[in-house]
């Protein structure tokens, strides 16, 4: 080989690698949806009733699944028999690249609502469980019916991870992820919260948060040989009891 063809073929090697790294970044070598896939499959665990709380499922458009890069869903509105407050439940999974992109920050003004504030981070402490980090906020807006508020809360979850987060940059954070959880509670705000615990949503995600890691992390949920759903009815009656008392 003459010295002409050497810096050729190291320059080719080169190329061949950096494209093979940058597609294997691209994910052009495989389907990072089988992944995400396999992960939905928990949803089905996921209880349509809880406590007070039954479940009904929400119809969602093609378009909303698309944008939100849900490869599989949970849309569901539950609502407490006894104090008809009502929760809706977004769960969902996808590619990182996708799921990391859309929160309600962008999605609620596309939709006429208007940003009360700025985002905070609160932590929800769920009954045996690991303190879990959200984001919150609250959107006004104005309808000839009168004017709605509601309440937000998002978090995502990395499978291999098992712990809610708030990570200041989601796409640092879990970079091309092939498969990440994302989740939305969401709630009305009434005249009677006048702090974020004292909501009716987050008396419900402390309520469903245990039963929803027993669903999307069911190793662990064997491995601890709890029975986390006797605590939350516990809690939730409690819960129910002080707010029939208010």
């Amino acid at each position: 080989m003459n010295r002409v063809s050497i810096p050729l073929a190291i320059g080719l090697l080169l190329i061949i690698s950096l494209s093979f790294v940058e597609g294997n970044m691209r994910d052009r070598w495989g389907t990072p949806e089988i992944e995400a896939a396999e992960f939905g499959k928990r949803f089905e665990k996921v209880p349509k009733t809880i406590g007070n709380w039954e479940g009904e499922d929400l119809p969602v458009e093609e378009v909303t699944r698309k944008t939100a890069g849900a490869v599989s869903y949970v849309s569901r509105r539950y609502t407490n028999s006894r104090t008809q407050q009502a929760v809706n439940l977004w769960l969902i999974v996808g590619h990182s690249r996708d799921i990391v992109r859309h929160t309600p920050v962008v999605c609620y003004p596309s939709q006429g609502f208007r940003q009360i504030g700025s985002p905070l981070k609160h932590h929800i402490d769920a009954p045996g469980e690991e303190s879990a980090e959200f984001y919150t906020a609250t959107f006004s807006k104005e309808d000839p019916s009168g004017r709605h508020m509601e309440r937000v809360f998002w978090a995502w979850n990395h499978p291999d991870i098992n712990k809610w987060e708030a990570p200041d940059s989601a796409r640092i954070k879990y970079g091309l992820s092939r498969a990440l959880y994302k989740m939305y509670f969401v709630g009305s705000v009434s005249g009677e919260e006048n702090t974020v615990d004292s909501s009716a949503t987050t008396k419900f995600a402390k309520l469903m948060l245990p039963a929803l890691n027993d669903a999307l992390f069911p190793e662990e949920s064997i491995e601890s040989g709890g029975e986390p759903n006797a605590e939350i009815s516990d809690a939730e009656s409690s819960d129910t009891e002080a707010s029939d008392t208010e």
